[in-house]
């Protein structure tokens, strides 16, 4: 007696379930092997990342601690008072400045202290080198801890976490979730976060750094490029040589007329249109007035310190730098114009040129013919002039 035909669907119906659960066996079976595979390849690239990561942010960690704790304790914080983050951005921000490199910041301050020195300056302390480097201390805005800025340093250093994991998983979920009639579904999530969870990979922070707004570093070359760019030719040495020499005693409006005809031509050497301006305020400077704009302030500067430095460099040639009508010109001149900040290095000082370390301003004049150092005192009360016996 032949199969009904009930039966014989049922028989149907088992084979096709069976081929069919084969079918799918197979393929889930091919998306758990390259699920492991992807694993098992991304083993490796997460741990070397985890390891680099670590000693980044840990040698971050261990030198912004130091770093505050040689530079900005309360101890030396004079007259300011600084938050704990607050504290954190400005050692961050002397790490960056000096390329992440303890031992060039170190350097930096000593060098510092002594070429202060040189200058005539006993006041050098850890404030004062603060002072010197940022634009203000006080005003510097973050509320961010150690630990997170360690690890924005770390991302930047090292880079971004590995992600061949997570392309993958996202191409795997793809080939499809392996679910039929016949078989349990993959939950690739949850085979995600577990597998990332082993890796040990760092937490990411979506974060930028606490700006911090820092004085630039001394340029020796842009420096030198500013003196030859309003250094005097030799006529004009000679003319002001010829001057001096021609009247032993200047007055104070023969020293203001002379640093007038400097100027203008500091000025003409700049290219912009200026007018030099008497001050009225009784302190014997000059006013330059020129067009608006941030590059002409800055050029600006650039030809006060020019004229002063042709000034001072005429009364020095003509052996003329201490008398006083020069000296009393030469601070009212000084007091508008804004210095450079002392020289890490004591041989990369300028004739002529005005620093200034703190509040203390000092024109360095060069060398007498005893070969020592020439300070022009501008902060004193009355003028005068410091000849000072390099260190030994």
């Amino acid at each position: 007696m032949g199969l009904s035909l009930f039966q014989s669907l049922a028989i149907g119906g088992g084979e096709a379930a069976k081929v069919i659960r084969e079918t799918e066996n197979k393929r889930k079976d091919g998306i758990k092997n390259a699920l492991f595979k992807s694993i098992e390849d991304s083993v490796a690239p997460a741990a070397e990342y985890r390891q680099k990561h670590l000693l980044v942010k840990n040698k971050a960690k261990e030198d912004i601690e130091g770093i505050i704790g040689s530079y900005i304790t309360k101890e030396s914080l004079t007259g300011v008072e600084l938050s704990r983050p607050q504290v954190v951005a400005a050692a961050q921000a002397l790490y960056s400045k000096y390329d992440y490199n303890r031992e060039k910041l170190d350097n930096a301050y000593q060098n510092r202290f002594i070429s202060s020195k040189k200058l005539g300056s006993d006041n050098f302390n850890t404030m004062s080198f603060l002072n010197s480097e940022f634009q203000s201390l006080k005003n510097i805005d973050s509320n961010m801890d150690l630990d997170t800025v360690t690890s924005i340093l770390a991302q930047k250093k090292v880079g971004a976490a590995p992600t061949g994991f997570k392309t993958s998983m996202d191409l795997i979920k793809e080939m499809g979730g392996g679910q039929s009639i016949v078989t349990d579904p993959i939950n690739y999530d949850s085979i995600q976060s577990k597998t990332q969870a082993s890796f040990g990979l760092p937490k990411a922070v979506e974060d930028e750094l606490p700006i911090v707004p820092v004085k630039p570093r001394y340029d020796h070359n842009k420096v030198i490029d500013e003196v030859q760019k309003y250094r005097m030719n030799e006529s004009t040495i000679k003319k002001n040589q010829d001057a001096l020499i021609k009247s032993t005693n200047w007055k104070v409006s023969d020293w203001r007329g002379n640093y007038k005809d400097l100027a203008n031509q500091a000025i003409k050497a700049s290219t912009l249109e200026y007018k030099l301006i008497p001050k009225l305020d009784g302190s014997g400077g000059f006013d330059f007035r020129m067009p608006g704009g941030k590059e002409n302030i800055k050029l600006k500067r650039e030809v006060e310190r020019a004229a002063l430095r042709n000034f001072v460099i005429g009364a020095v040639s003509g052996n003329r730098y201490t008398d006083s009508n020069f000296i009393q010109v030469a601070n009212g001149v000084a007091a508008n114009v804004e210095a450079l900040p002392i020289p890490e290095n004591e041989n990369q000082y300028v004739p002529g040129m005005l620093y200034q370390q703190g509040r203390y301003k000092v024109i360095y004049g060069g060398l007498d013919t005893s070969n020592k150092p020439i300070l022009i005192d501008v902060n004193a009360m009355q003028p005068s002039v410091q000849i000072m016996a390099p260190n030994p």
